[in-house]
């Protein structure tokens, strides 16, 4: 399966939920927004949120400052 994440193609072997995708990456979910296809996921559905064929995901780490 192919994603765009960040605007760069990944190639995916079958199913994956957006906690997963995380954990392949190596990105810890915390100070994080994940947006699929232009809309935001909450965090209380990363688990359960499959990703599909030709989605585009945004991943976007929260920054402090002032």
């Amino acid at each position: 399966m192919e994603i765009y994440i960040n605007q760069e193609k990944k190639v995916i072997d079958g199913e994956i939920s957006i906690n997963d995708l995380l954990s392949f990456l190596e990105i810890q979910n915390k100070y994080i927004a994940v947006e699929v296809n232009k809309t935001i996921i909450p965090k209380s559905e990363y688990e359960i949120f499959i990703v599909k064929n030709n989605d585009k995901i945004e991943i976007i780490n929260a920054v402090g400052g002032g």
